[in-house]
């Protein structure tokens, strides 16, 4: 069993959120940039007034992202903006904290990936849990990751940097 506490930190789980949604938000600013180029074109035809409306929803589609992420940490922040003790053991991830307890099976999980200074252990492509491992020390890093590779759950190749 590996066990160990980790402190708040909003830009972690920013990065987290980021990355957990990264598809759908590049699907956004892909669509708005299309929006914007179709505008051009519009104005090529003289339709001036259209092609503003369609700037300004470019514009919104690419900025959305940011909110989108922004919101995402809001609503998360009660639940992950306080200490939080962790629990790996056979029976899968234990979470603990003043507000919250929680067990999720090796099952549940697909696979962990790693980004900088955290652990994403992925539900499915979009649902993650987020576990902040750079207050951890080498060895308790090795650890974790060599009983999350034994799971099959991190790749054997996959770099995780505090």
């Amino acid at each position: 069993m590996i066990s160990f506490e980790t402190q708040p930190d909003r830009r972690l789980l920013e990065d987290a959120m980021r990355r957990a949604f990264r598809q759908n938000l590049m699907l956004l600013r892909l669509s708005g940039v299309l929006l914007m180029v179709l505008a051009v074109l519009v104005v090529l035809v003289e339709l001036p007034v259209i092609a503003a409306g369609l700037v300004a929803g470019g514009v919104v589609l690419v900025l959305s992202p940011r909110w989108i992420v922004r919101n995402a940490v809001q609503l998360s922040w009660k639940t992950y903006g306080i200490p939080i003790a962790w629990q790996f053991a056979d029976e899968g991830v234990r979470m603990a904290s003043a507000l919250t307890e929680g067990l999720v099976r090796w099952p549940a999980l697909e696979s962990v990936e790693p980004i900088p200074g955290q652990l994403l252990f992925k539900i499915n492509r979009q649902q993650v849990i987020p576990v902040p491992i750079a207050g951890l020390d080498p060895s308790d890093r090795t650890t974790l990751t060599d009983f999350l590779r034994d799971r099959g759950l991190l790749r054997a190749g996959a770099a995780v940097r505090s």
